[in-house]
């Protein structure tokens, strides 16, 4: 039964990146085996709900919302068992009872779920004009700007945008490396 005397919900913040999607699945399992059930995700922020302790078993996976096949893809999860609970940037949260220990895999193969990082890849990609055309301004106007204030806030912009750019730069190369590995291991 519920402790009533303990909050409902709770917020954690937590820095999980896109390769490191496993990682996440442990965590919620944990978090809902401890009676955390995960209600909402934003970038870093998970808001979850007091419940029952259970064994659930969670499995991400990445699908624009806008492809035509997108409610296909629904109902395939959905026929194998899997509930959806939570969308976010197009990375879809499922969840699952398993039933005698037996959790029916959304991947059957390396080479697929690779197919998973490269549809977040393809996702990544249009980012990249919106970063120029958003950095551009900045180190244009910055050199012509006289005031220490407006010169001080365009140059901390800059320094946002550039660890921005370096982050992203490291989530490509580690997404690629594990679409290296996941391929590998599948000819094996």
């Amino acid at each position: 039964m519920i402790n009533e005397s303990k909050p409902k919900t709770k917020t954690v913040f937590k820095a999980i990146f896109a390769w490191e999607d496993e990682k996440e699945e442990k965590w919620l399992e944990q978090m809902a085996a401890e009676g955390w059930m995960l209600i909402s995700v934003a970038p870093y922020v998970y808001k979850f709900q007091r419940s029952e302790p259970e064994k659930v078993v969670f499995r991400l996976d990445y699908k624009n919302t806008l492809d035509k096949d997108y409610q296909e893809y629904l109902t395939i999860y959905k026929d194998a068992g899997w509930e959806i609970f939570a969308t976010f940037a197009n990375w879809h949260y499922f969840k699952i009872k398993p039933e005698n220990n037996e959790v029916p895999e959304i991947f059957n193969s390396g080479k697929v779920k690779a197919q998973k990082y490269r549809r977040l890849l393809l996702g990544m990609v249009p980012i990249f004009p919106i970063y120029i055309i958003l950095l551009n301004p900045a180190f244009r106007y910055s050199e012509n700007v006289t005031d220490g204030f407006v010169y001080g806030v365009l140059t901390a912009i800059k320094i946002v945008m550039n660890l921005l750019l370096l982050l992203m730069a490291y989530a490509i190369i580690r997404i690629l490396a594990k679409i290296k590995k996941l391929e590998s291991e599948s000819k094996e």
